[in-house]
């Protein structure tokens, strides 16, 4: 069985707020910030992924209100297959409530600061349920110190980074500093995509072990380039050259047991 770990699905009407003309600079506006349920089950089916983490477009200009509840839905629709997290927020206990498996954060294009983040972090700990962190990635180890800050304001939040702390896109810029820092860390692993580097894939379950790195593929994310991107980032795992047994850890069994509901 086959999980991919980190998708958005969501749509355009969802985006209430103009984005400015300097954010849309950003490389994550080369794609549509829109992906239907329907198209996301369809790659899915495709590629034979029984099942997605799957989540709304982590944007400040965004209803997270009705985004939110279009991910819920999905969840609804396909209980066997969606994986529901929420955006993260002052509202964490709602969405608990509301049948939420996790929640994501994105330190860049959501701007979290609005929130009251270390109470967030606790209520999400409370709850037993992991986070999926994206967090800038200026310096080699800026998104380890971040994650170290976060685990002391909850120190038992799960907490799983993407793109393995990765700074640019599709590349493995900073990834090895920030599994360093953090591989005595047991409570946080670290998710595949948009890293694109096999080898470095390989070197991250050598650094944290076989059971703290996640197959993610961030689809829709790389349409602009991949006429199928979740099939690239699936390629890419197999070039990892990983022995059977740990790349089911990696593509299934390791999210599962991060993610508490599952």
């Amino acid at each position: 069985m086959m999980i991919d770990a980190h998708t958005h699905i969501g749509l355009q009407s969802f985006i209430v707020k103009p984005i400015s003309e300097e954010k849309r600079k950003r490389p994550a506006f080369r794609d549509p910030m829109e992906n239907p349920l329907e198209k996301l089950i369809a790659r899915m089916n495709a590629n034979n992924v029984a099942r997605a983490v799957a989540f709304a477009y982590p944007l400040e200009e965004v209803d997270a209100t009705l985004a939110n509840e279009y991910v819920m839905n999905a969840h609804r629709l396909f209980p066997e297959r969606i994986i529901p997290f929420a955006l993260v927020g002052d509202d964490v206990e709602t969405w608990v409530a509301r049948g939420a498996w996790g929640f994501k954060e994105q330190d860049i294009l959501q701007t979290p600061e609005r929130f009251n983040l270390p109470r967030a972090y606790r209520a999400i700990a409370d709850a037993g349920l992991p986070l999926l962190l994206h967090a800038r990635s200026r310096t080699p180890t800026m998104v380890a110190d971040r994650v170290k800050q976060i685990l002391r304001d909850a120190p038992t939040l799960r907490l799983i980074v993407a793109h393995l702390g990765r700074n640019t896109p599709n590349t493995r810029e900073h990834v090895a500093e920030n599994l360093l820092a953090l591989r005595e860390h047991a409570n946080v692993s670290f998710e595949t995509s948009t890293v694109r580097d096999p080898e470095m894939i390989a070197r991250a379950v050598e650094i944290v072990g076989e059971d703290r790195v996640i197959f993610g593929s961030d689809f829709p994310f790389n349409s602009h380039q991949d006429a199928d991107p979740l099939a690239k980032e699936l390629e890419t795992l197999a070039r990892a050259g990983l022995p059977p047994r740990v790349a089911d850890k990696v593509l299934s069994q390791n999210i599962l047991a991060w993610v508490k509901r599952a």
